[in-house]
């Protein structure tokens, strides 16, 4: 079993962002050395299952939220990872527990 770390729900990306995404959609949890064999969950199709909020944003180029609160909205660099942050902030919280090996420095 590999070394798990904690890292803030809004510094999430990535392969460390696609594991967390799998885990609450219940997929199988890839290996770090598997992860290229998972295709990255559809934002689309995620912003419909959890009612999520996605619009662009003034200082940060995306914002979303998943849990119906404006103070809870999450940025992202695009659209799916300001989609896949706040479905990883609604259902896991502020900090999420992933392998070392897939989070990017």
């Amino acid at each position: 079993m590999s070394r798990m770390v904690s890292v803030r729900t809004d510094e999430l990306a990535g392969p460390a962002l696609n594991w967390v995404i799998n885990a609450i959609e219940g997929d199988q949890q890839p290996v770090a050395g598997q992860m290229d064999l998972f295709a990255p969950p559809d934002a689309e199709q995620l912003i419909e299952k959890y009612g999520v909020w996605v619009d662009v944003g003034h200082r940060h180029p995306w914002l979303a939220d998943a849990t119906n609160d404006p103070f809870n909205r999450v940025t992202g660099e695009t659209r799916p990872i300001a989609v896949f942050r706040a479905v990883v902030f609604a259902k896991r919280g502020g900090a999420v527990k992933v392998p070392a090996e897939l989070v990017q420095r």
